[in-house]
C-alpha cells in the first residue's frame, strides 16, 4: 500500500513537472545558476588557499646565529623550534652553506672572489629560516627567539621586514572566509525565496485538484508529496547541468590558472584546479546535492505549509 502510494506521488510529480513545462524550465535554470555560483565560490576558496598558501611558503622568519656559538648550541636551538607546534619547517644554513650559496649567487662578480681573499676568513654567519603554520604565529615565534635565554647563541632575528606582508595575507585570508561565506547565504536566501514562490505558483495552477483531495480524504503527505518531488526533481536535474558545466570549464581554465597564480612557487607537483575537483568528486558532488535538495525541501515545505494552513 505504501509502495502503491508512493508511486502515486513520483507518478503526480511527473505529470506536474511536465504539465508545468515552462516554469519548471524556469526554476531548474535559476537552481543551476545558484548552484554555479556556490561552487565558483566553492573553487575559489579552494584554489584561493592554495594560492595563499604557496605565498606563505616563500614568507619565512630568519635568526643569525653569534660566530662564537657552538654547533652544539646552534642545534639545540634548531631541534627546539623544529618541536613547536606552530612551526611547520626549520633549515639550518651553516656559515660554509652560506658562503658556498654566496659565491655560487656572484659566480659572474670576479670582485667578490677578491673581497673574500682580502678578508681572509668567511664573513657570512650561521642562520635558521623557519616557516610557520599559519601567517599569525610568526610574530609569537620571533617574540620567542628574541627572549634572554637565546641571547648568548642568536645575534639578530629578521621579522620587521616581513610583517607588512604577513599582516597582508593574515587579512585576504580572513577576508576571503568571510565574503565566501556571506555571499553563500546571501544567495541561498534568494534561492529559498525563489524556490518558494515558484512552488507557490505551482500550488495556486492546481489549487482546484488540491481542494478535490482535500475533501476526498487525502492525507497531508500525500498532498505535499508532489510538490516535494517534484521540487527534489528540479534539484537533481540542476545538479546534472551543473556539473556538465563545471568539469569542462574547470579543465579549460585550469592551466591558465595554474601559470597565472602558481607559476615559479616551489612546489613538487602543480596544483590543478581541474585535478583537484577530478579527485574530490564526491565532495564536489555531495555539496551540489545538499545545497540543491535542501534548499528545495525547504522552501517547498514551507510553501506547502503556508497554503495549507491557509
Amino acid at each position: 500500500m505504501i509502495g502503491v502510494s508512493f508511486f502515486r506521488i513520483l507518478r503526480a510529480a511527473g505529470n506536474n513537472f511536465l504539465r508545468n513545462v515552462w516554469l519548471s524550465i524556469a526554476t531548474t535554470v535559476i537552481m543551476t545558476i545558484t548552484l554555479l555560483i556556490v561552487m565558483f565560490l566553492f573553487f575559489a576558496n579552494v584554489f584561493g588557499l592554495e594560492v595563499i598558501n604557496n605565498i606563505q611558503q616563500k614568507i619565512d622568519l630568519s635568526a643569525t646565529f653569534m660566530t662564537e656559538a657552538s654547533e652544539e648550541q646552534m642545534s639545540k636551538v634548531v631541534r627546539n623550534m623544529e618541536q613547536r607546534p606552530d612551526v611547520r619547517a626549520v633549515q639550518f644554513v651553516s656559515s660554509d652553506e652560506a658562503l658556498k650559496i654566496f659565491r655560487e649567487r656572484n659566480i659572474d662578480k670576479p670582485y667578490i672572489e677578491e673581497s673574500l681573499a682580502e678578508l681572509g676568513k668567511n664573513p657570512l654567519p650561521a642562520s635558521m629560516f623557519i616557516v610557520a603554520t599559519a601567517p599569525e604565529y610568526y610574530e609569537d615565534i620571533a617574540r620567542y627567539l628574541g627572549d634572554d635565554q637565546f641571547g648568548e647563541v642568536i645575534e639578530e632575528v629578521s621579522y620587521e621586514d616581513s610583517r607588512d606582508m604577513i599582516q597582508r595575507l593574515i587579512s585576504i585570508i580572513s577576508t576571503i572566509k568571510n565574503a565566501g561565506f556571506i555571499i553563500t547565504i546571501v544567495f541561498a536566501g534568494l534561492v529559498i525565496l525563489i524556490m518558494f514562490n515558484t512552488v507557490r505558483l505551482a500550488i495556486y495552477s492546481f489549487r482546484e485538484e488540491i481542494d478535490i483531495m482535500h475533501l476526498v480524504g487525502a492525507s497531508r503527505w500525500f498532498i505535499r508529496g508532489p510538490f516535494v518531488i517534484e521540487s527534489m526533481l528540479v534539484a537533481i536535474l540542476s545538479v546534472i547541468i551543473t556539473t556538465g558545466i563545471i568539469y569542462p570549464l574547470l579543465n579549460g581554465i585550469a592551466p591558465e590558472l595554474q601559470r597565472y597564480f602558481l607559476e615559479g612557487y616551489a612546489q613538487q607537483e602543480g596544483f590543478n584546479i581541474y585535478a583537484y575537483a577530478v579527485q574530490e568528486w564526491p565532495t564536489v558532488l555531495g555539496l551540489q546535492l545538499a545545497v540543491a535538495l535542501g534548499l528545495a525541501i525547504i522552501s517547498s515545505l514551507i510553501a506547502i505549509q503556508r497554503y495549507l494552513n491557509s
